[in-house]
C-alpha cells in the first residue's frame, strides 16, 4: 500500500469521526483551552493581588514603625532638656487669685469701709504664701535613663479659672486658650486631682484644688 493510500484513509476516519462526534463535546473541545487560560490567568492575577496586598501592608508596617520610632526621638529629645527645678520655680511660684486680691486692696482703702479686719485676713491669705502650691516628693525610683518621683500636694490651694487653665497648659504640655506650655517641663501626670467649687468673699465663682502628681525625668541622650 502506498502513502497517498493511509493518508487518504486517516483524512476519511478523521471526517468520519467529526461527523459522528455531538456539537456539545465539539464545542466542549473548542472551548476548553480558553477555559483553562481563563482559569490560568484568574490565579494569576489572584497571586498578584496577594503579593501587592503583602507588599503594601508591609509598606503601612514600615511606616508605623517609622513614625512611632521619629515620635518617641521627639519625646525624648523635648523631655531630656527638662528644668530640674521647674516644680519649685514654675509650678509652687504661682500666686493665684490675683483679681481678687487687687480688688481687696482697693476696698481695703476705702475710708468707709466696714469690717476690715475681715479684708485684711482674706488679704494675708492670698499674699503670705498661704495659698500656693506646696509639693512632697515621694517614692523616688530610677531605672536606666528615666527617673519617677511621686508628687503629693500638701494642702489645697483657691484659684479662679484662669489660674486652673495657666496651672494645667504647664502641667499637662499643652495649649489651653491662650495660655502656653513650657519647653523646660519635665513630663508631669496627673495622678488625681480634687477639685471643689466655692464662693469667694467676693461672692465669684473659684475653685479650691488638690492634686497628687507623677513626675518622670529622663536623663540626656
Amino acid at each position: 500500500m502506498s502513502l497517498k493510500f493511509y493518508e487518504k484513509f486517516l483524512e476519511n476516519m478523521g471526517r468520519f469521526s467529526f461527523a459522528k462526534m455531538r456539537p456539545f463535546f465539539f464545542f466542549v473541545i473548542l472551548v476548553l483551552p480558553l477555559l483553562s487560560a481563563a482559569v490560568f490567568l484568574f490565579f494569576q492575577n489572584t497571586r498578584i493581588q496577594e503579593l501587592e496586598e503583602r507588599f503594601a501592608s508591609a509598606s503601612a508596617k514600615g511606616k508605623m514603625a517609622f513614625e512611632r520610632k521619629a515620635k518617641k526621638e521627639r519625646f525624648l529629645r523635648h523631655y531630656s532638656n527638662a528644668d530640674p527645678y521647674f516644680l519649685d520655680q514654675k509650678i509652687e511660684s504661682f500666686s493665684f487669685l490675683q483679681n481678687e486680691k487687687n480688688q481687696l486692696e482697693t476696698w481695703l482703702r476705702h475710708p468707709a469701709l466696714p469690717r476690715k479686719e475681715a479684708i485684711q485676713e482674706r488679704l494675708s491669705f492670698l499674699t503670705e504664701g498661704t495659698n500656693r502650691l506646696s509639693f512632697a516628693e515621694e517614692n523616688i525610683r530610677a531605672s536606666g535613663r528615666i527617673k519617677e518621683t511621686d508628687e503629693k500636694q500638701r494642702h489645697p490651694v483657691q484659684m479662679d479659672e484662669n489660674d486652673l487653665k495657666k496651672l494645667l497648659a504647664l502641667i499637662e504640655d499643652i495649649q489651653i486658650g491662650s495660655y502656653l506650655p513650657s519647653n523646660e517641663s519635665p513630663q508631669l501626670i496627673v495622678r488625681e486631682l480634687r477639685l471643689k467649687k466655692i464662693k469667694s468673699p467676693l461672692q465669684s465663682e473659684i475653685f479650691e484644688i488638690e492634686m497628687d502628681l507623677l513626675k518622670r525625668e529622663f536623663a540626656p541622650q
